[in-house]
């Protein structure tokens, strides 16, 4: 049997002499975690393609979110890697072409290369023309997604049993936030993937023989940095946010372990760097000054803007709960109450009434995981550093979130159980569980303007003063069918608010939509004449256009995109003279 709060453990089975129905049950019981961790998975890619649009899945059964600005810059860049390495074979190690394919000004280097990489291999494989669809390279996204579904599925079976592992998946799927942004071509669900596996490894392989005497426990030899190192240098490979395993990793080994920690944690470091290093030759060109410009890059950017409890902040100036206020609003409740009752909890282990598992906090493996969580909420919470577009930049916390709600999860199951009956039990979970999926149905294809019931959804959410809409995710193919419905052949419409001067030309690029029906794109100005009558309104009020807030009076609304009965987006046919 499986024994909640501990490794997994089955007895022998003499297999022999069983019947075929009781081989089958013992097949299941000893294969429970591995089937329940890949069906979420299968679950998860599945119900992201399915709702990715056409553009994105030959799967798709309904409309994705609208094309947003970064996915631009993620998949032009992937797929100039992927040409040129294709271009150049096996030569594209040879220092000059390093420097032709690295170097060029074609390349950008914000973003380390892995998550670019994998956006590129999937526009090609899903895209046979020569121009860029942003759209294609969204299925990158969805394997990822589907592949952090499996990894916290799979500890937390390993951890806690096979309840557990189906709810870790499940959870993580109804978290509206992880489900949206797994279907845009941007590299949050590549650092989810490569963040929570480095975490959920160490936990469990530096994890010692006993919970109770975790201070005393053997520290791990320094071969265990070796592949702890590597799944950190993919991390690292991916996006900045991977610097954030560094302190949480040497925190909990020092804790546990103090100075015997120290050759392995040296060995995890070592090879982390070396692996960024070896893995992206932009880093190869001026290693130092390289380095500096990435990451300098972060503190050194211009200033972006954020819209928090009705007001507008500068990046550097959002108040230090922001993080903290953002995570507690954007989970569905009840998966919240799991959490806290796997934080929390003390267990019994199941067939017994007296063994007591430790409450999660006292669990070495959990200890690193709330780690893992905690260090990006704190220093998103530190005055001065910039903070903006909602969860995205602390987005890593989710999925470890995910394997403590499973825990709490394997609590309720056999607490439950001693009352009702299996089936009881089950019916239980699966009302519970689907109550959290309400979200999901409410807000798609806009999952990134979710919150909770604990603020009333968005509707109250935006009373609150909370931001109300990701970038132009609310752009969907529907709303643009309704456009081109309302408005003349070949009329122009001016855009607010528009971050980048390029956004507008690659939007109208990747919209056959409006391409077909003539329209123009333009940035809204309402300080020069003649602009357009016909005005597009994305409702980001970190970036708001006074004079459209509101729109001056005799202003028609021509069509809106709403969720919980609030406008994402609106077409406005403004009156003549304004």
């Amino acid at each position: 049997m499986t024994e909640f709060g501990g490794r997994p453990t089955l007895a022998p089975v003499a297999t022999a002499s069983l019947s075929p129905a009781e081989s089958v049950l013992a097949f299941l019981r000893r294969w429970a975690t591995p089937l329940a961790s890949g069906l979420t998975a299968f679950v998860a890619l599945f119900a992201v393609l399915c709702t990715s649009g056409p553009e994105s899945s030959r799967l798709a059964l309904a409309e994705g979110p609208g094309i947003t600005l970064d996915e631009s810059f993620n998949v032009e860049t992937g797929v100039y890697l992927v040409r040129s390495l294709e271009a150049f074979g096996l030569a594209s190690l040879h220092p000059d072409s390093v420097r032709e394919i690295w170097g060029a000004p074609e390349y950008n280097p914000d973003h380390p290369p892995l998550g670019r990489l994998a956006l590129g291999l999937a526009h090609e494989w899903n895209q046979s023309e020569t121009e860029l669809h942003d759209a294609a390279a969204r299925p990158a996204s969805a394997f990822a997604f589907a592949l952090t579904v499996l990894v916290v599925s799979l500890y937390a079976g390993r951890w806690f049993g096979p309840v557990s592992a189906a709810v870790a998946g499940l959870s993580l799927i109804l978290m509206p936030r992880q489900f949206g942004h797994a279907h845009l071509a941007s590299l949050e669900t590549f650092i989810g993937l490569t963040y929570t596996l480095c975490i959920l490894w160490i936990a469990d392989r530096w994890f010692g023989p006993t919970l109770e005497e975790s201070r005393l426990e053997t520290a791990p030899r320094w071969r265990a940095g070796l592949a702890a190192g590597l799944l950190f240098g993919l991390a690292l490979l991916t996006k900045i946010q991977a610097v954030f395993l560094a302190p949480a990793v040497v925190l909990w080994a020092l804790w546990r372990f103090r100075a015997r920690a120290l050759p392995v944690l040296t060995v995890f470091g070592a090879v982390g760097f070396l692996v960024l290093f070896a893995g992206w030759p932009w880093l190869w060109l001026s290693p130092i000054e390289h380095l500096r410009e990435y990451f300098a890059r972060t503190t050194e950017r211009q200033t972006l803007y954020c819209f928090y409890w009705g007001e507008r902040w500068a990046d550097r100036d959002v108040p230090w709960h922001y993080p903290w206020i953002l995570f507690g609003v954007t989970v569905p409740i009840g998966l919240h109450l799991l959490g806290a009752l796997g934080v929390g909890g003390w267990s019994q282990a199941p067939g017994t009434r007296q063994t007591l598992e430790p409450c999660g906090l006292k669990d070495p493996r959990l200890q690193l995981v709330l780690l893992g969580m905690a260090v990006p909420l704190i220093v998103f919470s530190i005055p001065g550093i910039r903070v903006y577009d909602g969860e995205r930049l602390f987005g890593v916390v989710y999925p470890l979130w995910a394997v403590v709600i499973a825990r709490g999860a394997g609590i309720g199951w056999h607490v439950i159980r001693r009352r009702l009956h299996r089936q009881g039990t089950a019916i239980v979970a699966a009302v519970f569980l689907g109550t959290q999926a309400w979200g999901l149905w409410q807000y798609h294809p806009c999952e990134l303007s979710f919150y909770n019931l604990a603020v009333g959804g968005l509707r109250c959410a935006d009373k609150l003063g909370f931001e109300r809409t990701y970038w132009a995710d609310s752009l969907t193919d529907s709303f643009q069918r309704e456009i081109v419905k309302r408005i003349p052949p070949g009329a122009v419409i001016d855009v607010a608010p528009v971050l980048h001067p390029f956004y507008l030309d690659h939007l109208l690029q990747q919209s056959p939509i409006l391409q077909e029906a003539g329209i123009t794109l333009r940035p809204y100005d309402d300080k020069q004449p003649g602009g357009s009558p016909f005005v597009l309104l994305f409702h980001r009020k970190a970036d708001p256009w006074e004079s459209l807030l509101p729109p001056p009076e005799g202003t028609e609304t021509l069509v809106e995109f709403k969720r919980d009965g609030v406008a994402l987006a609106s077409l406005y046919r403004l009156p003549e003279g304004s």
